[in-house]
């Protein structure tokens, strides 16, 4: 392109009021701009000296590839979201690739390199990502933040009250009159681990009962089920051992109920059990697993539809989503006598 004057894609993005990104995706012959957006920008590069003949419209890709990224498929609580983002992306036309991949610093160029391999023409996000890290890759890609958020950058995201999910959930113990209520949280980089073990901390402050850190462990991202067995056990075996568990997954409270039982306790009437997600796991094990409820079908729907209308650049009426949960109540606290 021969270029008639000196300008800057913020200059065309201010004259025109359209984002930078798409003016990106126009000079570099994108399918994925309307005729009409296409229109005003090649119009005010041309006003800039730019020869636009050249800009010619990509054909149609065989194959519209959005990626879902996630930390680590062994957490169960992806699964439901998974399949209705995939259900979603199919409606409109698109495939659905998962990728498993809990992203780092050092990682991210690669992941980078994975995108512009597959071709992938926008990415649901599920990592916790830091504030650089997450614009660096929405500048290559369309990308909508699913369950994680980082609310200082621009990067839209649908995520739920982790915070005051867990306050509601440790002040229905205590409102059950449990009074060490141990708390098995995840990885602390993660939006959801940080919130949940704010609003324990709420709960415990507004209770008047001062934080016992011995009371308090932590698993990774995979959830895994002996290492919260262990942890459990370990706080069961203390001699002011706790009256109730408060964990950030289902997972982690079957394991926190099957050390109890282990330990010759009864649930709910020795140790009140709280989960978190509401997976299978939780209606299965017995005594059942009252739980917070996650909308996790909404959550895999318009964090899919919200990408697609970043895409189509029909994102103008698109924000950030923080979406409500439910405490369902169930056996684990449930006193039998």
């Amino acid at each position: 392109m021969a270029n008639g004057k000196k300008f800057t894609y913020s200059d065309l993005s201010k004259k025109t009021g359209i984002s930078i990104a798409t003016i990106s995706r126009v000079v570099n012959k994108s399918s994925l701009v309307s005729d009409d957006t296409r229109a005003r920008v090649l119009s005010a590069l041309a006003e800039c000296g730019v020869d636009v003949s050249s800009l010619e419209i990509r054909s149609q890709p065989d194959e519209r590839l959005i990626i879902f990224n996630v930390p680590s498929l062994k957490n169960m609580f992806y699964a439901p979201i998974i399949t209705s983002a995939r259900a979603m992306a199919m409606s409109k036309g698109y495939n659905l690739l998962v990728n498993e991949d809990p992203l780092t610093y050092e990682s991210l160029d690669s992941f980078l390199r994975l995108l512009k391999s597959t071709k992938a023409v926008g990415l649901v996000l599920a990592n916790p990502m830091t504030r650089e890290g997450v614009e660096r890759v929405a500048s290559a890609i369309p990308t909508i933040m699913c369950c994680e958020a980082v609310p200082e950058s621009s990067v839209t995201y649908v995520t739920v009250d982790d915070e005051g999910a867990a306050y509601n959930a440790v002040k229905y113990l205590h409102s059950l009159g449990r009074r060490r209520v141990a708390f098995i949280n995840g990885p602390a980089s993660f939006k959801y681990a940080k919130e949940r073990n704010r609003g324990y901390l709420a709960a415990l402050e507004e209770a008047g009962i001062a934080c016992d850190r011995t009371l308090v462990g932590e698993v990774g991202p995979d959830m895994d089920f002996e290492t919260a067995k262990a942890i459990a056990i370990n706080m069961l075996n203390s001699p002011d051992r706790p009256d109730a568990f408060f964990c950030i997954s289902d997972v982690l409270a079957c394991a926190a109920e099957k050390a109890a039982l282990e330990a010759g306790l009864s649930v709910p009437d020795d140790i009140a059990i709280v989960g978190f997600d509401d997976v299978i796991a939780s209606h299965m094990a017995n005594p059942s697993i009252t739980t917070v409820r996650q909308p996790t079908t909404q959550i895999g729907t318009l964090a899919t539809e919200m990408v697609i209308k970043q895409i189509e650049n029909n994102a103008d009426d698109i924000q950030s989503l923080i979406l409500g949960t439910e405490l369902v109540i169930r056996q684990s606290t449930t006193l039998s006598r």
